[in-house]
């Protein structure tokens, strides 16, 4: 069942792209050269958006340290009853490793955006991804690093 589940090119992601793109926003995808290949790169905001699934990255959990602690009710962050062991070493990596990244990325200079998917249902959408844009334009104004162009 778990090999079905993909890293990239989940219908949230795919729908956040086409707005982004639709927006005039043009970006790379899952990029190789930024540890933890963030899911979206916007270069001229110099901006990073993460689409993060609810569920498998515990949207209202944080890592204390110790164990994962509740600061927030999101609906979509079930916890299976069933081989808890294994659930909570697998939750517990997941928040670790984004907190990780994401302090790398904000060391890097980047701006981050973390978009979770209970924000991208039809009745949050539109306030999800206006929020986004706002966000993206304020960035790109802030006078972000230009991509470098090749010579020759």
């Amino acid at each position: 069942m778990m090999s079905a589940i993909r890293s990239r090119d989940t219908k949230p992601e795919v729908l956040v792209r086409k707005f982004l793109w639709r927006a005039g926003w043009r970006f790379r995808v899952c990029d190789k050269r930024i540890e933890g290949h963030p899911d979206i790169v916007v270069p001229r905001a110099h901006a990073l958006v993460e689409v993060r699934g609810c569920f498998w990255h515990r949207h209202g959990w944080t890592w204390d340290g110790r164990k994962l602690v509740q600061e927030a009710v999101c609906d979509d962050a079930t916890w299976p009853k069933s081989n808890r062991a294994f659930w909570n070493d697998k939750f517990r990596k997941n928040v670790k490793r984004d907190e990780r990244h994401e302090a790398l990325w904000l060391e890097a200079g980047w701006h981050v955006a973390v978009l979770w998917t209970c924000g991208l249902t039809p009745a949050k959408r539109d306030k999800t991804l206006a929020w986004l844009a706002k966000k993206l334009e304020k960035w790109s104004l802030r006078g972000a690093a230009k991509p470098r162009r090749r010579r020759g």
